[in-house]
This record gives structure tokens, C-alpha cells and sequence, in this order.
């Protein structure tokens, strides 16, 4: 009987959008991977037994439902990340739970009789930058207009509600939203590109209850926090073969009655495009905290809204950002925001995206010398500009070196092969006599992963 209803849902299914075939074209692109990953003492520390194989796959498929040019509705699902064997992802025997989800979901239309084109809807919405934004960044729901003025000026002006984690309990108001109002000005010039921004979010003061005490909301210290933002990012290319591109970010905000956070980042990356590869030279500085901080004072780092930690995605493939293959995302990040002392703050931000440092490297991009195989190698050199009372932080002593050498192999036009080596060296200073902080980070990581990338 079960059958007879299924069979006959998909029918009245079927049926009922026949009538449309000729108005609606649907279009479909995705991103299909499988991956195997071997990460040894991830946390740099061989006393933490972590297990140090997965085997994984996602499935991300992206369908337009288009209406005509000024029109169209979009849907994109996703199937992961799944980890062979784990119960509940869909990866252990005849488990088919919580496998498809919705990634992004929104409308898409032009205003009739202008040429301003909206979105609104749960997207993808990210502020410009050369790698990803230190300030915001990720799916969301938000209302989105573009706004072009001619073909060198236009304006994109935003709405995003990024939280909303209770909405409200019986007979209480919690302050548990996070809104987020920004406006970003395009600028297009032969040879030089430039993404001037602004960004107003309110921050409820019980957003982080959780991170206090979710029983005891008195333990939460925050008030209802406005938050500033600004930036540019440029990008000139009028010297080709040498590309320039760069970013500074400045942000403030006040948490508590006594305590305010302000501060900036800034980077920029030289690159010269050679004929079987790409020589690219970077550089990276976050403003750290003094020593006043650890004694209850202002915070000098950049607060951040959301990144998923993706904020140094162009520069680091194994220790700040991860594997491109999932299951190591962010290694050094979640050692600093972990380390003894950090404060549900210091973990927030370090996690999300301040954590105080100055970072230079170099990569050697899609080097070419057999057709169809590229191979990329990494240096990355680190150190933290948190003045050294702050133990709990990455301070001036401490330091962290990185290895990359990541290949890539075009089986066919849509599905690559790649591989990705890496090693990684977080030196946490002694700093005071008697601490154990070194012993936190003790151990070199390195990974080795292998995988299969389907794009269509």
C-alpha cells in the first residue's frame, strides 16, 4: 500500500509540472568528491590520541530554476561532509539519515524597469577580499540589491539576519539576534579594481548565554553591542605580468560597559605570472592585544561577525584554513583558541578569525611541466603581535612555520585527481618560569590526503 502512495505522489508530482516544461529551464551544476585523509597528532600534541584516518565524500548539487532573464529561483543541496563509517552522517551500514540538506535557497529577480537585480533568501554572501573576509563570510538569509550605475561604478546593498537562536521563550525577550546592514561600492578601472565596504551589525547581548552559562544568562557580561566595520580591497593588474592585490579591514565594537574592542588587518600579495607557474608573495598583520588586556583592558584585535574560520583560505591549506578535503580545517586556529586561560571570547575570535598575528609566504601556483598536472608548493612563516602578558594568546614569542605541496590532475575535463602533503610547527613559548605552555603544542603535524573531485 506504502508503494501505491509513493508511485502516486510522484505521479501528481510529474503531472502537476508538466504544464510548466515550457515556461521553466532548469540548469544543474555541482560538486561531487571522495577523499581519504591521514592527519598525524592534529592538535600538535602525540599525548592526545585523535583518530588519524577518515575516509570521506560530499555531494553539493545547485539547480536554477529559470523563468526567463529576469528570473530565476535557486536551490542548492548538499549530501556531507559524510565520514565512511559514522552513524547518524549517512556514512555507516544502511544509514540514511540527515544525509540531504539545504545549503542555499533563494529567489533571484530584476526590478521591472531598472536594472537592479535582487536576491533574497538563505545565500551566500561574502564581503570582498583577496582571500575570504576576516569579517563575514558564509551561507545566510539575507535580502540582497545590485545595483549597477554604468559600467565602471555600481552599489550592492545588503541585509543579513545572521543568528536568531531562541526566537524568544515564553514570557522572556532574549537578545539573541545578530543583524547585519552592509553596503559595498564596486569600482571598475583599466587595470585597478577597488571594493570599498561598510558594515553596521547589532549584536545581542545574550548571543553568546551559551558561552556563560546557558542556565544562567546574569553570567553573561555583553550588552546589546553595535558594530562597525570598513574596508577596502583593491585589486591592479595594469602591470601584467604582476598582479597586486590586498585588503585593510578595520573594525569596532563595544562588549561590556568596561570593555570596548577596536581594531584592524591588512594584507597584500604580489604575484608575476610565468608560463609554467605563478609565483605569489604575501603578507599579513593583524593588530594584538597590549598587556593591559590581560589585566581586563580594551581589546585591540578586529572583532569579527562569522567566517567559519576561512578568513587566510588563499595563504594556508593545512595549518590556518585546512584541507581542502575537509577533517583538518583550521589546525593552528583551534590549538590557539583552546589554549589554557582563553576566555569563550578569545575562542570565538581566534576560531572566527583575530587572532593576532603577522603572517609572510610563499606559493609557487599551478606549477606545469607535464599537460593536465599542476602541483603547488607553500611556505608560511607566522608570529603573533599579542603582547607576551596575554599566555592565553598567540603572543610576540610564539611562532608557526608551514609546508605545503598540493598536486592536481585533470582525469577528464570535469574530474580532477588531487593530493595534498603538508607539514605544520606551532612554537609556544615558555614565557613565564614553571608554566607548562609549551607542552601544549609540543609536536610537528603533517597530512597527508588523497581524493577525487567531480565539477560539472
Amino acid at each position: 500500500m506504502k508503494k501505491l502512495v509513493v508511485l502516486a505522489v510522484l505521479a501528481a508530482f510529474i503531472l502537476g509540472t508538466a504544464g510548466f516544461a515550457s515556461a521553466i529551464e532548469l540548469q544543474a551544476k555541482g560538486n561531487w568528491r571522495v577523499h581519504f585523509n591521514y592527519f598525524n597528532t592534529r592538535d600538535y600534541n602525540s599525548d592526545s590520541e585523535i583518530d588519524k584516518f577518515r575516509a570521506m565524500q560530499r555531494a553539493r548539487v545547485q539547480f536554477e530554476f529559470i523563468a526567463s532573464e529576469n528570473l530565476k529561483g535557486v536551490l542548492h543541496l548538499e549530501s556531507g561532509n559524510t565520514t565512511w563509517g559514522a552513524p547518524g552522517e549517512g556514512g555507516a551500514i544502511n544509514d540514511r539519515r540527515n544525509i540531504v540538506k539545504t545549503k542555499q535557497a533563494y529567489l533571484q529577480f530584476m526590478v521591472p524597469s531598472t536594472p537592479v537585480t535582487m536576491r533574497a533568501g538563505y545565500q551566500y554572501f561574502g564581503l570582498p577580499a583577496t582571500y575570504t573576509s576576516h569579517i563575514l563570510d558564509g551561507d545566510m538569509a539575507a535580502l540582497a540589491a545590485i545595483i549597477p550605475f554604468n559600467d565602471m561604478v555600481g552599489l550592492t546593498l545588503a541585509y543579513a539576519r545572521a543568528y536568531d537562536l531562541t526566537q524568544g521563550q515564553a514570557n522572556v525577550k532574549v537578545e539573541d539576534e545578530v543583524d547585519v546592514f552592509a553596503a559595498i561600492l564596486p569600482i571598475s578601472m583599466d587595470g585597478v579594481k577597488l571594493n570599498p565596504f561598510a558594515v553596521y551589525a547589532r549584536w545581542g547581548k545574550d548571543f553568546l548565554n551559551g558561552a556563560f552559562g546557558a542556565e544562567d544568562a546574569d553570567r553573561n557580561p555583553f550588552k546589546n553591542a553595535n558594530q562597525w566595520f570598513a574596508g577596502l580591497n583593491f585589486t591592479v593588474d595594469m602591470l601584467d605580468p604582476f598582479v597586486i592585490k590586498g585588503d585593510f579591514n578595520y573594525g569596532s565594537v563595544k562588549l561590556t560597559d568596561n570593555m570596548k574592542a577596536s581594531g584592524y588587518m591588512a594584507d597584500v600579495v604580489l604575484g608575476y605570472k610565468l608560463g609554467m607557474m605563478t609565483p605569489e608573495l604575501f603578507f599579513l598583520y593583524e593588530s594584538g592585544e597590549d598587556s593591559k588586556y590581560s589585566r581586563g583592558g580594551d581589546s585591540k584585535r578586529m572583532p569579527t561577525i562569522h567566517t567559519d574560520g576561512w578568513a587566510w583560505g588563499g595563504a594556508s591549506t593545512y595549518g590556518l584554513y585546512g584541507s581542502s578535503f575537509g577533517a583538518g580545517s583550521g589546525l593552528m586556529r583551534s590549538a590557539i583558541a583552546n589554549l589554557d586561560g582563553a576566555s569563550a571570547m578569545d575562542s570565538y575570535w581566534a576560531t572566527e578569525g583575530s587572532i593576532g598575528m603577522w603572517a609572510t609566504g610563499l606559493k609557487l601556483r599551478d606549477i606545469t611541466f607535464v599537460q593536465d598536472l599542476s602541483h603547488t608548493l607553500g611556505f608560511l612563516y607566522a608570529q603573533g603581535t599579542n603582547d607576551t602578558a596575554n599566555t592565553q594568546l598567540f603572543t610576540s614569542d610564539d611562532k608557526y612555520y608551514e609546508v605545503t605541496f598540493d598536486h592536481r590532475y585533470q582525469m577528464y575535463e570535469n574530474l580532477a585527481l588531487i593530493a595534498e602533503l603538508g607539514w605544520g610547527k606551532l612554537d609556544l613559548d615558555k614565557l613565564t618560569v614553571g608554566q607548562s605552555r609549551e607542552d601544549q603544542a609540543k609536536d610537528s603535524a603533517w597530512k597527508a590526503a588523497i581524493g577525487l573531485n567531480y565539477r560539472f
